[in-house]
């Protein structure tokens, strides 16, 4: 391989790169709509770490999730689903993963769940969580949410639920979160170069081989 062969392999890897690059740096997983991050993601070339970037990408729209270091597997419109390894740094005194984290890790699934289902004039925050321990959670525990938006006017409160399994697929708790959901005017939460940087990756994106 000469030196001409190495430059237009540099230059196409810089290609793919430097939009990936640039939407990271600009926060762009700030976006209302997390589905349409997760599946410009879905690409042959980027694939594979899909859920190790929507994991950094999460981390700065809500960075205390970064603290259990959780990761989704599947997201979609009203659905979510994610792992969490157990880890030292997430044990209770008993040697198995604290319910702390497991309640963040349920409520960090079932919201994108929720938020899945809003439009960009659409608010929601938690105003209460119930969480059922029925076993010691050890090893690899996935979490998964259904979510149904139905019809909403104004302030509603709706309930999402949220259940994480362990690898013998037994359940080791349950997370009802609820929601308070305001529909507003619509509202433009993002600056004209940010909407312009994810415009220019989503596009990118569609023509990654």
């Amino acid at each position: 391989m000469d030196i001409t062969d190495l430059s237009i392999l540099g230059g196409g890897i810089l290609m793919i790169l430097a939009p990936l690059a640039i939407f990271l740096s600009r926060k762009i997983a700030s976006l209302r709509d997390p589905v349409k991050v997760w599946h410009a993601l879905n690409k042959p070339i980027i694939r594979k770490f899909r859920p190790f970037i929507y994991s950094y990408l999460l981390s700065f729209a809500n960075p205390f999730s970064s603290c259990i270091h959780m990761r989704i597997t599947t997201l979609d419109k009203g659905f979510c689903s994610g792992v969490l390894k157990e880890q030292k740094r997430i044990h209770n005194p008993f040697n198995s993963i604290h319910a702390a984290a497991l309640c963040t890790f349920a409520e960090t699934i079932g919201g994108l769940a929720v938020f899945s289902k809003l439009t960009d004039k659409d608010r929601a925050i938690v105003t209460r969580i119930n969480m059922e321990y029925f076993k010691k959670a050890r090893g690899l525990i996935t979490a998964t949410s259904q979510f149904n938006l139905g019809e909403i006017s104004g302030q509603t409160e709706k309930e999402c639920e949220v259940i994480l399994k362990n690898e013998a697929l037994d359940t080791v708790a349950k997370a009802t979160v609820f929601w308070s959901i305001n529909s507003k005017i619509k509202i433009n939460i993002l600056g004209t170069r940010e909407e312009k940087l994810s415009s220019i990756f989503l596009f990118y994106c569609e023509f990654l081989i």
